[in-house]
């Protein structure tokens, strides 16, 4: 009955000739909508709907009242319609929807593109062919205009994330001939290529949106990566301007950060290594401005320590195998002691907080550990960062513990070697030269703190994959027992970790009952059993003539 109501109204809209009347129906249609609760209902009722004349009305009508209900009453279709679906029924709107020459609203765009989101998120194998029959060269022109001559932040932002998860659904068909045929005839097509080469046309602000664009392009796939570099050179651009407006900070800061973007992936990193003159250049300018009290590049030291950090971090997991690049341990060698200098001289909390960071980060490799080891600078370092664990302020203090955390890290597969466990080995007794470090980890483990107390729990944690470990654990005074002591930890995240810890001095059976003895490991052994949240049962004793 509810259906019969809804195409009776859509019949009558047909036939009306005023605005005022056509709202009216619109009004009782979005109510007869509301009403349909599943796609069910929508599958049966879209199939008698006179969608060419809806499309046609909205190319026609100027009222604004009438063009939001029909986008209204569109957008329940698509949300509710299947694939197949959306394309029989929408594919005259979004054929020529984005095209600036059917001078059609914003409001309607974005229903288009909604259409466009739902067709490139779709999952299914069979989408591809969907895509391939929608997203054509002529399409992905539209798109591109859309994303780059836009000045409302909604149209080109939906613009970008449905060119992207268009391209990672054709990514993932097997066919790689189709895939490339499709890359080179509609996604790079020659009219495309142009407008993602036209960066020089555009304002700084949408030309980093369109590198942005490329970079995020790159990370997806290694195949879309060599179409932009090796075969349409479109990254060109960037990579000059990289290494031409130094004296435009703001814009420098955002390349910065594309370039640190692009160190995510292996492709993308040896793509990176091998544009020598980038590296030189930054390199050069965050080693020059340190000599200078009044840099001009002060605002940006920040973003040239991220990038290295996480350049080098993850070019040392890619050659963990072979790591005779002289290239890459002159880098080590140029940027590792300015970075313990800003850290031994600084009290900036800014420099001081991403210092930390970096180096925990290259500190995680078995390589990062060992040239630091090899450095002068590094024991001067620790010592440093045990004063900043004892007595900073409190999120110095959670960065400080958590660059130890990263020193102390052996992934799952180094977890054997006996090198891997030598190396964090020589960093705690680095740790213990003015301080013992375990009473320090444990004080801070039992303050009220959440925060803090977790960043002490993961030190402990990272601590427990080396078998050395379990030994200076066992001879500390009173270590045990503040691990068995449930009444210590109150969170629900404190418990878990703290229940994670003691799993961790477990999983090795042999190694932890040689190092802690027996009756130790039992107790271990007993609270794992009862769980992270066992709670101490407690005894009531009854007294004769208690109720009188």
């Amino acid at each position: 009955m509810q259906n019969s109501n809804l195409l009776r109204l859509f019949e009558d809209l047909l036939i009306t000739t005023t605005n005022a009347q056509r709202i009216e129906l619109l009004e009782r249609m979005h109510i007869e909508l509301l009403g349909i609760s599943s796609s069910i209902q929508f599958e049966q009722v879209h199939q008698h709907i006179p969608w060419s004349h809806l499309f046609e009305l909205i190319h026609s009508n100027t009222n604004d009242e009438v063009e939001r209900l029909l986008c209204l009453i569109m957008e329940y279709f698509i949300n509710n319609l299947s694939i197949e679906q959306i394309m029989t029924n929408f594919y005259p709107l979004l054929n020529t929807g984005l095209d600036n020459e059917t001078g059609l609203s914003q409001r309607v765009k974005i229903l288009c593109l909604k259409a466009f989101e739902k067709l490139a998120r779709c999952s299914k194998t069979e989408c591809f062919f969907v895509i391939q029959n929608l997203f054509q060269y002529s399409h992905i022109n539209a798109l591109l205009h859309l994303f780059l001559d836009s000045d409302q932040q909604t149209l080109w932002l939906k613009s970008k994330e449905i060119l992207e998860h268009m391209i990672k659904t054709v990514s993932q068909i097997e066919d790689k001939n189709i895939f490339q045929t499709y890359l080179r005839d509609h996604y790079f097509h020659e009219s495309n290529r142009k407008i993602l080469l036209s960066s020089n046309e555009l304002n700084e602000i949408v030309k980093l949106r369109l590198y942005e664009y490329l970079v995020d392009l790159c990370l997806i796939d290694s195949r879309i990566y060599q179409h932009i570099t090796e075969e349409q050179h479109l990254l060109d651009q960037f990579f000059y301007d990289c290494t031409h407006n130094d004296s435009d900070i703001l814009y420098l800061m955002n390349c910065l950060e594309l370039l640190t973007t692009l160190t995510q992936k292996s492709h993308t990193l040896n793509y990176l290594h091998n544009k020598t003159n980038i590296i030189d250049h930054y390199l050069h300018l965050l080693l020059s401005s340190s000599n200078d009290e009044n840099s001009f590049y002060d605002i940006i030291k920040p973003g040239f320590i991220k990038f290295f950090g996480c350049y080098i971090r993850n070019y040392l997991l890619l050659l963990e195998t072979n790591l005779s690049n002289n290239q890459q341990n002159q880098l080590l060698e140029r940027f590792l002691p300015f970075l313990f200098d800003i850290l031994l001289q600084t009290d900036s909390d800014t420099y001081v907080g991403i210092g930390l960071d970096t180096i925990g980060f290259i500190g995680k490799t078995i390589h990062g550990k060992e040239y630091m080891l090899s450095m002068t600078k590094f024991g001067d370092f620790i010592g440093k960062l045990i004063q900043m664990i004892r007595s900073a302020q409190s999120d110095i203090r959670i960065r400080a513990l958590n660059c130890l955390s990263d020193l102390f890290y052996i992934s799952t597969n180094d977890r054997t070697s006996t090198i891997a466990s030598s190396l964090t080995e020589q960093i705690y007794r680095l740790c213990n030269r003015v301080f013992s470090l375990l009473p320090i980890i444990v004080q801070i483990a039992k303050q009220p703190f959440v925060d803090l107390r977790l960043a002490a729990y993961r030190c402990l944690l990272e601590l427990t994959r080396s078998p050395w470990s379990l030994h200076a654990m066992n001879n500390e005074p009173g270590f045990l027992e503040f691990l068995l002591n449930r009444s210590t930890e109150k969170d629900k995240d404190g418990k878990e970790t703290k229940f994670t810890i003691i799993q961790s001095i477990c999983q090795n059976s042999d190694e932890a009952k040689l190092a802690l003895g027996n009756v130790n490991y039992l107790k271990l052994r007993r609270y794992i059993n009862e769980g992270a949240f066992f709670i101490e049962p407690e005894a009531n004793v009854a007294f004769d003539g208690s109720n009188e």
